[in-house]
């Protein structure tokens, strides 16, 4: 689940003395919802609720992508092997905002689709 990421999310409120309730209140985020986030219950948010987050807490919306990816996404051995530069990440989020549902949904098909090849291959 996002553990590293949700410690890094309530690093970002305690740096900002914010309480799960102004976070919700400025966010439009259950602060459960959060919480289980923070905690590591709960998996990386949606890029909607990032962008909410990252407006809360006066951050970018490719810093928190960048940082989701570094933390939960790459497994810690493969980060040197990979060598993925962060740029890559954030275009690639920054695209995906800005398409249409469903053009998501094709987006989301032709990943997995890779993903089940390249598991394939394995």
């Amino acid at each position: 689940m996002g553990k590293g990421f949700g410690e890094y999310l309530k690093k970002l409120r305690d740096e900002r003395k914010m309480s799960l309730y102004v976070v919700e209140r400025e966010a439009k985020i259950s602060n459960a919802y959060l919480s289980q986030v923070e905690r590591g219950i709960r998996n990386v948010p949606s890029i909607k609720i990032l962008t909410r987050l990252a407006k809360a807490y006066g951050v970018s919306v490719d810093s928190l992508t960048s940082k989701a990816f570094e933390l939960d996404f790459l497994p810690k051995q493969s980060k040197e092997t990979f060598n993925i530069p962060a740029p890559d990440v954030n275009f690639i989020c920054r695209g995906y905002e800005k398409l249409s549902e469903e053009n998501r949904k094709m987006l989301k098909k032709f990943l997995n689709t890779l993903q089940n090849e390249d598991n394939n291959k394995k």
